[in-house]
Order: structure tokens, then sequence, then C-alpha cells
């Protein structure tokens, strides 16, 4: 098994520094408009529109389908076909700026690194923050960051 998950790595590091326009959705590996059926396709089975989202920085691409949350799986058991295989973000949106959710990592590891979403909408109180701003390890960004022992919630209030 190991093996296999090197192979995969490799091709994705290779996809990552040759990009070409994804064929087919990495999430439901369902084929995009305009992509013609593959050989071992069955007759009639419908593609999946247009490339919804794509990560500049792994090249993973979704259909918009795959970005419902009712589709996602448990992670780590089966890939999120809404998260691209960014270990610090989701098609360039950092995780540090967003509460704590299951859905976070690349996949394979979840994200539990820090974390500084607006105090409002973060789903926590203040006593949940840390009392002096810092630099996020993340981003860079100086500000109150989540205390330690809510970085591994589920979801805001969730351990």
């Amino acid at each position: 098994m190991d093996t296999i998950n090197k192979m995969e790595e490799l091709a994705w590091e290779e996809r990552r520094r040759n990009p070409i326009p994804a064929p087919k959705c990495d999430g439901c590996f369902s084929r995009f408009r305009g992509t013609p059926p593959d050989e071992d396709e069955e007759d009639g089975a419908e593609d999946v529109g247009d490339a919804f989202k794509r990560c500049t920085t792994c090249d993973y691409t979704i259909c918009e389908n795959c970005t419902h949350l009712d589709i996602q799986g448990v992670p780590y058991f089966d890939r999120p076909p809404g998260t691209c295989r960014c270990l610090k973000s989701n098609f360039g949106v950092s995780y540090c700026l967003s509460s704590p959710c299951y859905l976070d990592g690349d996949g394979n590891k979840p994200y539990h690194g820090d974390r500084h979403p607006k105090v409002a909408s973060s789903g926590y109180g203040e006593d949940a923050f840390e009392v002096k701003e810092r630099q996020c390890r993340t981003c860079g960004v100086v500000a109150r960051c989540l205390k330690k022992e809510h970085l591994k919630d589920a979801l805001p209030g969730i351990n």
C-alpha cells in the first residue's frame, strides 16, 4: 500500500510542476464538458459541466457537485472530494482564517495549525481566543489566535 501512495504522490508532484487542463473532476472522476468519453466509459455517461474550482498550488480541479457538504464522506478514510491536496489551505484560502472543521487538511493529514477567524463569525466566545495578539505561524498575520485546546475541534465547540 505504501508503494501505491508513493506512486500517487509522484504523479501529483509531476502534475503540480506541469499543470494541464483537467479532463475529469479530481473529486468524483466525472468528465468535464467537451472532453471525449474514454473507451471504457459507459455509453450515455453524462458530463458534469465545466470545471468549477481549480487550486493553483496543487492543480486539484473539481466540479460544482463536489463542493456540496453532503458528499464529503469521512475525511482520512474517504478523500473529501471538495478539499484540494494542500495541507494548509483549500483552493488558495488558508485554513488559519476559518474556524476548525473536520474536513480541513490534505485528505491524509488534518490541519491543526494556528487559526485566527473573526471572533463574531467564528462560533466561539471571546474566552476561546488567546488574550494577546501574536504572529500566526501559518500566514504571518498578527492576530488573536484560538487557544490550543480548540485547534483539534471537529467544528466550533465540538471536540
